[in-house]
């Protein structure tokens, strides 16, 4: 039996800096003067404190990140070999090497957050509170708009109204609020312990989550939420009674968003056009001509950024200049060929087997449906260095770890009493010890 490595205490510092990352995500802020977002900032901050808790923040290097640290690799080799003839990109006097650094810089730190990350979800507490402030943080991000605090509106052509907050995309918008909604579901239904009782106190918040999603008008947020949704309805929970009660509560969160986006002109205008006529918002045109792209240049692709400028050529762009892929396998293999594809690939595919293998555990189902959700947000649009994506998917990967462990933590008492060997046992003492110095 292979023995876990035992992890060290946790600085307060690196906690409360990591918190501080986990909450800034839904309060992106894009239309300022100063060009860094928030989260990166915040990120920035977190990886900064690392150096006080190194074991415990690096101390295991799961496989998925050397794919991902690969799929780097292959991003800086493509990068370099078509800085030699990046016409698009120059056509449009763009500073390609300015460019290109900023997106590798913005990976690199989404990457590291991944490691890091996974290391301190090695604790099923810790993976608690966690996706606790990343339901808080959507709350008060759904509330703003509410309130009129920060509210941003997008007409849409024919009628109606996009709504955000903060000048925030409404699509990235609908993804983070979408994940809000799974998560909170979650801690009440698909875990081992609720957040609150009676589980029916949530169900405001709930409404608002939902509704929020609906009012971004952005229908791959909508079916990115009910891509979450779908696996409490098959949850395979340890009872009949839950199963159950899971799935009519799936079930009926469904049903809800979809009532509600078919009650909003503007959303269900929206649907109906794309069912209709097949129009996805360009993506009609965007898709074949990527893929075309792709079969051109299939090993190394056209380059990172140096894609979006070919692509904006292809589509005879005259406002847009640089058009991003809006699909996230597309804008890997667009970028970095098959050099890249694969590998990334090869890590998301690991994280996702870590969150269908946690369905049994402390965590329940979670893990997958909000790896459902940002997986599903990311093929109608491209968030790769967002960092709700690169925490969800080391909590997936995590996640397969906690079996045999209730929400705190520790293994089952039985275990104990009878003196069996439990793998994470050492690595459990160790997290009780450094919760204690709290």
């Amino acid at each position: 039996m292979t023995t876990a490595l035992a992890t060290p205490a946790i600085n307060p510092i690196v906690r409360w800096a990591f918190a501080l990352l986990v909450f800034s995500i839904p309060f992106e802020f894009p239309e300022r003067s100063f060009p860094i977002e928030i989260p990166t900032i915040t990120a920035a901050v977190f990886l900064l404190t690392t150096p006080l808790a190194l074991r415990a923040c690096y101390a295991r290097r799961p496989a998925a990140l050397v794919w991902f640290l690969v799929y780097l690799y292959a991003f800086a080799v493509s990068a370099v070999w078509n800085a030699r003839h990046a016409a698009a990109t120059d056509v449009n006097n763009a500073n390609y090497g300015a460019e290109v650094t900023k997106l590798f810089a913005l990976l690199l730190q989404a990457v590291l957050v991944f490691w890091a990350a996974y290391n301190l979800f090695q604790s099923p507490r810790i993976a608690r509170l966690t996706v606790v402030v990343l339901a808080l943080a959507g709350t008060i991000r759904a509330l703003l708009p509410v309130v009129g605090i920060a509210r941003t509106t997008h007409a849409i052509w024919g009628g109606g109204e996009r709504v955000t907050a903060l000048g925030q995309n409404a699509n990235n918008s609908a993804m983070i609020l979408a994940a809000g909604f799974v998560v909170l579901l979650g801690l009440q239904y698909g875990a081992e312990r609720p957040l609150l009782r009676p589980r029916w106190l949530v169900a405001p918040i709930l409404a608002l989550l939902g509704l929020s999603v609906v009012d971004t008008g952005s229908r791959g947020g909508i079916v990115a939420l009910g891509a979450g949704l779908l696996p409490f309805m098959f949850s395979g929970a340890r009872t009949l009674w839950l199963v159950v009660r899971n799935a009519v509560i799936a079930a009926l969160a469904i049903g809800l968003v979809i009532f509600a986006a078919y009650r909003s002109d503007a959303v269900r205008r929206r649907f109906t056009e794309s069912v209709e006529s097949g129009a996805l918002a360009g993506r009609e045109r965007i898709y074949p001509s990527v893929l075309q792209m792709s079969r051109e240049r299939p090993l190394i692709g056209w380059g990172p950024v140096n894609n979006k400028y070919e692509l904006g050529l292809r589509l005879n762009e005259r406002i847009f200049r640089r058009r991003d892929a809006h699909n996230l396998v597309l804008e890997v293999l667009s970028s970095t060929g098959l050099a890249g594809t694969i590998p990334f690939l090869a890590g998301l595919g690991l994280c996702c087997v870590g969150a269908w293998q946690a369905r049994r555990g402390p965590h329940g189902i979670l893990p997958l449906a909000l790896l459902l959700v940002v997986v599903a947000a990311n093929m109608s649009g491209n968030w790769i260095a967002s960092k709700l994506l690169w925490l969800v998917l080391a909590y997936g990967l995590a996640s397969m770890r906690y079996r045999g462990k209730d929400a705190s933590g520790l293994p089952p008492p039985a275990a104990v009493l009878a003196g069996r060997p439990t793998p994470g046992r050492a690595s459990d003492r160790a997290f009780r010890e450094g919760w204690r110095s709290r």
